[in-house]
């Protein structure tokens, strides 16, 4: 029984009352949907062994994501299965594999909402700050940490990565806490 449409309205609402203008909910709105479909990128090999990797121009993520985001496709399709190896003297482009290429992608997709997650904390925290010296905070933390499925959902990664961020908040919160303490 959730009811996502009054939830996703509460969201609006409560970033209005934050300060974050409408501008801003669509580009934030912009950047996860472009992060969903980053993980949709379908991979395709040229060899039985998949070691040569590529992902086919058509695919309908893959322009998305670049249209999103304001990519040239070419470029992307190619170094989502190309890494750049830098030498003292000499610089080499290597082709990965179907696995790499994955785990490659992925990666992409975390620091991408990683860096989004820590722009929308920074912002409630500016939006929240006080000149007055109160100590007052809200705090919140998922003691239960990382959870693993079967199969895991975006929104069970993002349930996840948060948890892990707040934990670790708290972590530096309570040991700074007790330095001070002995200081």
């Amino acid at each position: 029984g959730a009811d996502d449409t009054a939830d996703f309205e509460r969201v609006l609402t409560a970033f209005t009352t934050l300060g974050f203008s409408d501008f801003f909910q669509m580009e934030m709105f912009r950047i996860i949907a472009s992060i969903l479909h980053l993980g949709n990128i379908n991979f395709k090999s040229n060899d039985r062994d998949g070691e040569r990797t590529y992902v086919n121009s058509n695919d309908e993520h893959l322009h998305r994501f670049c249209e999103l985001l304001g990519l040239e496709q070419n470029q992307l399709a190619f170094w989502l299965c190309h890494r750049k190896l830098v030498t003292l003297n000499e610089t080499y482009i290597k082709s990965m594999t179907m696995r790499q290429a994955s785990c490659s992608r992925d990666a992409l997709a975390k620091h991408i909402y990683g860096q989004l997650f820590n722009w929308i904390v920074n912002q409630i925290n500016k939006a929240l700050r006080s000149s007055s010296k109160l100590h007052a905070f809200i705090g919140l933390l998922d003691i239960y940490g990382f959870e693993t499925f079967e199969r895991n959902s975006f929104e069970q990664f993002c349930i996840n990565y948060a948890n892990e961020k707040l934990q670790q908040q708290f972590n530096l919160h309570v040991f700074k806490l007790e330095q001070e303490e002995y200081l």
